[in-house]
């Protein structure tokens, strides 16, 4: 088996890390769904059609249209597709990067192979997930390594013809990685100082090996040639983060203390790359651990040890030199610190989760230095049990935020299942406030983003900008605020997409738990759960139940977009129950209970008992009033609002009323 093995190294390799790729990002793959910017672009796209990414990404990327408008063309609005495109540009990535460093280290393929597990299962990475979004990442990703491995086989290359045609797709792979993202421009520093290690090898001089280098790759200088000269002189970005000219503008004011603090920044990213890593998205993730995500953690630590036994001879035969270890170490630390440097310079750094994506640079570099750092241990028992420990660190760590993600997703599409069962329609340019289980809303296109897809999927406001027919405002403090004060219309544009959030003209959805469902807020007579966001009770009388429009047809949310519609259980006849009252149908309501408790669903949040008991109050079904009594009665916060609503209630009989005040308001 060794003898095969070893005469078919390459395609061993190949295939062990599309297997290790496929078992830590596959298992939960179609259970993903829309994620962060993901709601406006796809939005944006079915109403306005895939040129609609030329007008978003213009301000800062226009490039990346060119991927995103073939990609919805062929995907459309699936997410399980992009994963799946997102996964191969990670694996492909992977194995460009295995084919560099092969060429770089021809003696040291073990080496290699670990190194390029590393790189490809890097934990510090969190965005896989977010296939849609990040497309333009992992396509630049893939293109970045390809490119670097042709120059690399380029350099390597005695015929003329074969290295300028490898030159050319070296050239052309380079441009489209930068066209994706500008902060990858730290690629070029893993190119040219792998060419610099192959030109080391012919001995000289420093200033020998620095002018062999540049004549060996020289063509590949029109990468970031091209790209700078496009980017300072013909390309002006509405982004700051993304307008190299301001950047340039602070060094030419300030330059020791903008040089000191980039300096510093990169210190302090090399330190989260290499270590911080490795163990803070672990523990902000371990809640999420499953019992099989873990056995697939140690299944493949076990694999990659016994992998590494098999190529135990070689290994042997090619022990890795002191040399080695020193030459790549620090060319991994050279790398990984080449990579950050461009995100120091837009004053962003890495952290985890929120700008994890800051790490996929450099990462190369660290797979690079912890490689060669492992392969240098003599001890064969200790090296494996650190490389199996890493394995396991990242296994779990992608195992448990895909599960984190799938759990999102999950969230996300139930909640909007339940709005759709309870409002048939919003009117026209009302403003949403909304606030779901376990799932942060951190922009209002996260709100709005849905409840757009699904009633108002097609409709376009505005020709000349994208417009969305709802509006939506941030859960916080300052929206907070804004409620209170009455504040007017508030404009705002994002990359082309113009909303008008009114706080004068908002309607509150909320879910305070896994275990209630969606309320709608209804303003003039509000029922808040016991637990409650704070936000929502201060906002939630201002809420106008007149913008969810009871009486038009009612909208389904795409599945393909949210899913199947979950099972009718409790939630589903609660919105039924809720809608009927918002139409005046108490028959209904009492219709919808018996259906539902004849079932065996009843509310486990209390306040979910309300438009039942409204309902008995008005059909005078006393009993029914007196059984749920003590139930109501354990809540004191809920009694008290069973108290007010049922003494506000038009159309109770006055002796109905007496004994409901009597059983509800006692101790009010």
């Amino acid at each position: 088996m060794r003898k095969w093995i070893a005469d078919n190294e390459v395609i061993v390799m190949l295939v062990a890390l599309a297997a290790i790729s496929a078992l830590v990002y596959l298992p939960l793959v179609n259970r993903l769904g829309y994620y962060y910017d993901d709601w406006y672009l796809m939005y944006s796209a079915r109403a306005y059609g895939s040129e609609a990414f030329i007008d978003i990404f213009s301000v800062d990327r226009p490039a990346r249209a060119l991927v995103m408008i073939p990609a919805y063309t062929l995907f459309g609005e699936n997410p399980l597709y992009y994963n799946l495109s997102a996964y191969a540009f990670r694996l492909i990535s992977a194995m460009a990067f295995l084919w560099t460093l092969r060429m770089l280290f021809p003696r040291q393929q073990n080496a290699a192979f670990l190194a390029s597990v590393i790189f490809l299962i890097y934990p510090g990475f969190l965005s896989q997930t977010n296939g849609i979004d990040y497309q333009s990442h992992l396509l630049g990703l893939a293109a970045a390594h390809l490119s670097i491995a042709l120059t690399v086989k380029a350099v390597l290359t005695d015929r003329l013809a074969a290295r300028a045609l490898l030159y050319a797709l070296s050239v052309l792979s380079g441009l489209l990685y930068l066209s994706q993202m500008e902060w990858y421009i730290g690629f070029e520093i893993f190119r040219w100082a792998g060419v610099f290690l192959l030109s080391s090898c012919m001995g000289g001089t420093l200033l020998q090996k620095a002018g062999r280098t540049i004549r060996s790759a020289f063509p590949t200088l029109a990468v970031p040639g091209i790209f700078l000269v496009w980017r300072l002189f013909f390309f002006q970005s509405e982004r700051g983060a993304t307008d190299v000219n301001l950047q340039l503008e602070q060094v030419r004011l300030y330059p020791v203390q903008i040089i000191y603090r980039w300096a510093v920044q990169v210190l302090q990213d090399l330190f989260d790359v290499f270590l911080s890593a490795w163990a803070i998205p672990l523990s902000q993730l371990k809640g999420y651990i499953q019992v099989w995500g873990g056995a697939l953690a140690f299944l493949l630590a076990g694999l990659l040890v016994f992998f590494l036994y098999l190529y135990k001879d070689q290994e042997e035969r090619n022990a890795p030199s002191q040399g080695f270890m020193r030459e790549a170490m620090i060319f991994g630390l050279f790398v990984a610190a080449g990579g950050l440097l461009p995100i120091a310079m837009v004053n962003r750094e890495v952290s985890f989760p929120a700008f994890s994506r800051y790490s996929l640079v450099s990462s190369a570099g660290v797979a690079v230095f912890v490689s060669a750092f492992l392969m240098g241990i003599k001890q064969g028992l200790f090296r494996n049990g650190l490389a199996a420990l890493l394995v396991v660190v990242s296994v779990l760590t992608h195992h448990a935020n895909a599960v984190k993600a799938a759990q999102q997703t999950a969230a996300t599409n139930n909640f909007w299942w339940q709005v759709s069962w309870r409002v048939p329609q919003f009117e026209k340019n009302a403003t949403l406030i909304a606030g779901y289980p376990g799932v942060p809303l951190e922009e209002d296109y996260f709100v709005w983003g849905p409840a757009n897809l699904i009633y108002y999927p097609d409709e376009r406001q505005n020709e000349r900008n994208i417009q969305p027919a709802l509006f939506a405002a941030i859960l916080n403090r300052d929206t907070v605020e804004k409620v209170l004060a009455r504040e007017r219309q508030e404009y705002r544009k994002r990359k082309t997409i113009i909303t008008y959030t009114n706080y004068r003209n908002i309607l509150v959805l909320t879910q305070p738990g896994v275990n209630s469902c969606v309320h709608v807020i209804d303003g003039n007579a509000p029922e808040f759960s016991y637990g409650e966001w704070d936000f929502i009770l201060q906002v939630g009388p201002y809420s106008e139940l007149e913008h969810a429009l009871a009486d038009e047809t009612p909208h389904a949310p795409p599945t393909v977009v949210f899913g199947p519609e979950p099972v009718r259980g409790w939630c589903y006849y609660y919105q039924k129950a809720a809608l009927a009252r918002q139409r005046g149908e108490w028959e209904e309501v009492q219709r919808i209970g018996e259906q539902a408790f004849g079932r065996g669903f009843e509310p486990q949040d209390l306040i979910e008992w309300m438009p039942f008991l409204q309902a008995y109050a008005i059909g005078g079904d006393v009993d029914r009033l007196i059984e749920l009594a003590p139930r109501i009665g354990s809540q004191p916060h809920i009694a008290e609002q069973a108290c007010r609503i049922l003494v506000s209630t038009e159309g109770i009989a006055e002796p109905v009323l007496e004994e409901a005040t009597s059983l509800y308001c006692a101790g009010q």
